[in-house]
């Protein structure tokens, strides 16, 4: 975000609709103030400050006409996704059978992994060695395609980009 005075600061925002939001960052403003978000997946958004909060404040953005119903199908998109995240997050997990699978990354290097859990949506392994994918790499595990979505002790979690259908998920499952 950057703020009148020049100051970019970071921020994170609740969108209540294209028009406006709530921003929530450690920096003051004063009502009336300009300031431009740059928001990811949504964009730069320009707007004036309305309301000092405890944490930040809120902004009536000024999009143009025939830009609200853009930023509008980008902010609904946000909603489903993380709707979605959170149905597949609440999957149960479970440690199958036959741990061992081997990680493929850029289908050439291969790392023999140990699953450490299971579910529809994603999976914890171990690596060895451990190479510190970085998030967001994507990866084969076994015979699925999955994105790296964080780094944890001695591997890696990952988010299959498509879930298991959860008929026939049970122990025995191989990815």
């Amino acid at each position: 975000m950057l703020l009148a005075s020049g100051d970019e600061v970071s921020c994170s925002a609740v969108l209540s609709s294209p028009l406006q939001g709530e921003i929530f960052v450690e920096a003051k403003a004063t009502p009336g103030e300009v300031v431009v978000c740059a928001l990811d997946g949504v964009g730069i958004l320009v707007g004036k400050v309305t309301e000092v909060l405890p944490a930040g404040f809120t902004v009536d953005f000024m999009v143009k006409r025939n830009h609200r119903e853009r930023v509008a199908a980008r902010l609904e998109w946000h909603v489903v996704q993380a709707d979605r995240s959170a149905q597949l997050r609440r999957a149960p997990r479970l440690v199958p059978f036959d741990r061992s699978v081997e990680v493929r990354l850029a289908e050439t290097v291969v790392f023999a992994g140990t699953i450490l859990n299971i579910s529809i949506s994603g999976a914890k392994i171990t690596l060895r060695p451990n190479p510190g994918l970085f998030v967001g790499a994507l990866v084969r595990i076994g015979s699925r395609l999955a994105t790296v979505v964080r780094a944890i002790e001695g591997g890696i979690a990952v988010q299959f980009v498509e879930p298991f259908p959860a008929d026939n998920f049970d122990e025995r499952i191989r990815p």
